[in-house]
């Protein structure tokens, strides 16, 4: 009797162990940005990841793990589908709702080539912040330098000019008081056989790249052109926010990217709305997303009449081919608002473009997260891992083979709130 009374007294306390343990709550991660998910595939921005749980606190990544953890936290119970950070757009002009229309399409970051100084200096304290959102974090280069009525000079934004290697200091020193966070410069070869709009000249290309590295921040390059690429590259250019159709890349200028470090983002989604004009029928018919008005009104413009030789759109492709092969850096970027482009929409568009040209999904993924992150020094987001914002896209199953799975997210977090 004694030993079935000891018996039934130890059964009973662990019983009263179990039901103190902490219940995991359902998740209501549209109205809590701290929880617990899996199980999933999780691509942290780099690589495929092995762990199967993510716990998200206050809206920040704070542990991965294999077994689900025992936390006193709401779950979200998944059935093995892909967890992947949210996109970012490396190359965008913003104003107006583009924020909110990017957030729609799972991005939740961009990078803005040129804009008004006033609108980014209103959204950057927002990218250290957790609060509910419904627009993407936003970084930014503020004022482009370009030449007096160079290219950028004629959408009505008062740009500051340059005239001078001289006064490259301190126009890289007026960017960055305005809240730049890296210098965009627009360049054109002296020779080049496509002038687009008075440029500066190589010696204040050279200086504007120096004083922006002397100043400890990025000098990105908007070119248009082979000749144009060698000469920012050579000039020491951190990126070209562009890629270039008129001739593919020679071996020189491959082996100089690669050797500098040099990023380059393709916009090869603008390019084929220039070149050609067929892949956004194509991928409208078949995802048939919802686009808001204004997006439709963008995919309609177009850039006129001109014609171009067919071999341009391959030498795009071949370019950005031969460049990945190397080993350079390949962030995506869509240049929205630009005719046939439209935010979110179009970074889409992109990262199919990016397979076309022969990337593997993997790196496909990574030019559109933790590449453009690491490009430029993003600190919280464009990754899956501790201390990382909870920007988050949930994905079918089929994602690790299939691109398209991107045009249809499952769910979509930002700051760790699920919109």
């Amino acid at each position: 009797m004694k030993k079935i009374l000891l018996l039934l007294a130890a059964v009973v306390a662990v019983l009263a162990i179990v039901l103190n343990l902490p219940t995991p709550k359902t998740a209501d991660v549209a109205n809590d940005n701290s929880f617990v998910i899996g199980p999933v595939n999780i691509f942290d921005g780099e690589k495929w990841r092995e762990e199967k749980f993510v716990v998200v606190r206050e809206g920040w990544i704070t542990k991965l793990s294999m077994q689900r953890p025992d936390l006193d936290l709401p779950y979200r119970e998944t059935q093995g589908q892909v967890l992947m950070p949210g996109l970012i757009d490396a190359h965008v002009h913003v104003w107006g709702e583009a924020l909110q229309q990017s957030l729609n399409f799972g991005v939740t970051t961009v990078i803005d080539m040129f804009g008004d100084p006033n609108f980014l200096q209103q959204h950057k304290a927002a990218r250290a912040e957790t609060r509910q959102a419904k627009h993407a974090d936003i970084f930014g280069a503020g004022y482009l330098v370009t030449a007096p009525n160079g290219h950028g000079t004629q959408y009505g934004i008062p740009v500051p000019t340059l005239s001078e290697p001289s006064a490259a200091p301190e126009a890289v020193a007026k960017r960055l008081d305005s809240g730049s966070d890296f210098i965009k410069i627009v360049y054109t070869h002296a020779g080049a056989a496509y002038q687009h709009a008075p440029s500066i000249s190589y010696t204040e290309l050279e200086a504007t790249i120096k004083a922006a590295h002397q100043a400890q921040h990025l000098a990105v390059v908007h070119v248009a052109d082979h000749a144009s690429a060698m000469d920012a590259v050579k000039a020491g250019a951190d990126g070209l926010v562009h890629g270039f159709f008129d001739r593919p890349a020679n071996d020189e200028l491959v082996q100089l990217m690669r050797s500098n470090g040099t990023f380059i983002i393709p916009t090869m989604a603008l390019y084929e709305g220039m070149l050609r004009g067929e892949l956004n029928d194509e991928l409208l018919t078949a995802e048939n997303p919802e686009l808001p008005a204004s997006a439709k009104a963008s995919l309609n413009k177009s850039f006129g009449n001109t014609r171009f030789p067919a071999h341009f759109y391959n030498n795009l492709l071949l370019t950005t081919e031969r460049l990945y092969q190397a080993g350079v850096p390949i962030l995506a970027g869509s240049d929205a608002p630009n005719p046939t482009t439209a935010h979110g929409w179009s970074l889409l568009v992109e990262l199919d473009m990016l397979q076309r040209a022969g990337l593997p999904l993997e790196s496909v993924l990574h030019a559109a997260t933790a590449a453009p992150a690491k490009a430029f020094a993003l600190p919280h987001q464009g990754r899956i891992a501790d201390g990382m914002k909870a920007d988050l896209l949930l994905l079918d199953a089929g994602a690790t083979t299939n691109l398209r799975a991107l045009f249809h997210p499952q769910a979509v977090w930002k700051n760790g709130f699920e919109l």
